[in-house]
């Protein structure tokens, strides 16, 4: 393989809902794999190597050791793929190796008996499937026309909605059995062969390379996306709204053994059911989202409903610590709600914004760290404070680090007024 720069952006101008569904199939394998694993697998498989207690903190520096991996490996390898020649593209090669490069740390997590081997099947997957979806990222603005952005999004939103009541599904049928890693990474394979065909003719035409610049004014360059223009407030509203989505999401499985369940009902068995009620609700709304978006030309208003809903659900964990488990459910649907119509959305307000078409993918895999860097820092911290704070006697710890959802959610809402050039 030689290098090139980017090429610019899509050239069709029309793309069937075949090609579509196709292009987004991988993310419905990725999000099969990654929802399943960070917010109930690996959980439960901490919790049974790692003594009451600790296990919130242990939970944290796992998830923050991951994150810290999930957020600065796709900028350097979207970056890498935007100046990638090869006949088969620039953006397929990396998602082939990276998917097939992660299966040894589901194999090791399968086979994991302490805190460490958890730890070093984890950072596999991190680093590698990190890598694939960095260039994945790239290949939605390569060859999606402009006008169909937003469909694409609402695309996009149903395979993850679909992806994670798959994973979840299975992993309950499966009993949260370690054999269920082996699922989970023959799907995401699965899930690459209609994205390759969907995505033919990316990177084909290469250019000349820019010359050369000092390494400071390079790297100013590509931090320069995170503070300038409209790019910037999408990717910091998008961090807002993936803390607070981090800060419930990440300690369910306890939270809901600690707090809301009697001792005879396995957490894990619930957080899956939980989470299948907040997809199957979220998928019509992330669907018809996009589409709708498309249509009347608006996309921040579904970031406001969603972020009220998501807030709702915070609260009401928040004021009441609920016990009566068909309003647990309940509250299921009120945040699938708002999860489906934010990501119906979210990647569209960042292929509409993107400051060069060029450079697609170096700048998705920031937009990314949006998503990755809360994973990073939320549970590192939130779970020793939760462990801190609940003692022998109590659960206040979870109130907590619940409220800070709640402020989250409240800036990333508000603060999507501040992007200008959209709607």
């Amino acid at each position: 393989m030689v290098t090139a720069a980017a090429v610019g952006g899509p050239t069709e101008a029309a793309f069937g809902n075949l090609r579509h569904a196709g292009l987004s199939a991988f993310w419905f394998g990725s999000n099969f794999l990654w929802i399943p694993l960070t917010t109930v697998l690996i959980q439960n498989q901490i919790d049974s190597v790692v003594p009451k207690g600790s296990q919130n903190t242990a939970i944290g520096v796992a998830l923050g050791i991951g994150g810290l991996l999930a957020m600065t490996v796709p900028p350097l390898v979207g970056a890498w793929s935007d100046r990638l020649h090869s006949r088969f593209g620039r953006r397929r090669p990396i998602m082939v190796a990276g998917s097939i490069l992660t299966l040894p740390g589901l194999v090791i997590l399968m086979l994991a008996n302490n805190y460490v081997e958890v730890l070093v099947g984890y950072a596999i997957i991190q680093f590698f499937f990190n890598a694939a979806g960095a260039a994945y990222a790239g290949i939605i603005p390569d060859v999606v026309p402009a006008q169909e952005v937003g469909k694409a999004s609402g695309f996009l939103a149903t395979m993850t909605q679909l992806g994670i009541g798959g994973g979840l599904g299975v992993t309950s049928l499966m009993g949260g059995s370690r054999a269920s890693y082996l699922v989970m990474g023959g799907v995401a394979l699965l899930s690459l062969i209609p994205t390759v065909w969907a995505a033919r003719g990316e990177g084909e035409t290469p250019v000349v390379l820019h010359p050369g610049r000092p390494f400071g004014e390079t790297v100013r360059e590509f931090l320069r996306p995170l503070h300038e223009g409209d790019f910037a407030w999408v990717i910091f509203t998008r961090l807002m709204i993936s803390s607070g989505i981090t800060a419930v999401l990440y300690f369910l499985v306890n939270f809901f053994r600690d707090v809301v369940l009697p001792s005879t009902t396995n957490p894990a068995t619930f957080t899956d059911n939980w989470l299948l009620v907040v997809v199957v609700t979220a998928i019509p709304f992330g669907f018809f989202g996009g589409l709708l978006s498309d249509r009347i030309h608006r996309r921040k208003i579904f970031v406001y409903l969603a972020g009220a809903a998501q807030a709702f659900v915070a609260i009401v964990f928040i004021a009441l610590y609920p016990t009566a488990i068909p309003l647990v459910f309940a509250l299921g649907v009120a945040y699938g709600v708002g999860y489906g119509l934010y990501f119906a959305v979210d990647w569209a307000l960042a292929c509409d914004t993107l400051p060069d078409p060029k450079a697609s993918a170096k700048d998705m895999g920031l937009f990314h760290i949006a998503l990755t860097l809360p994973q990073a820092v939320i549970p590192f911290f939130g779970g020793p404070l939760i462990d801190l704070l609940n003692g022998p006697h109590g659960n206040g710890g979870y109130r907590i680090v619940f409220s800070s959802a709640v402020l989250f959610l409240f800036l990333g809402t508000v603060l999507v007024s501040r992007i200008k050039s959209v709607r």
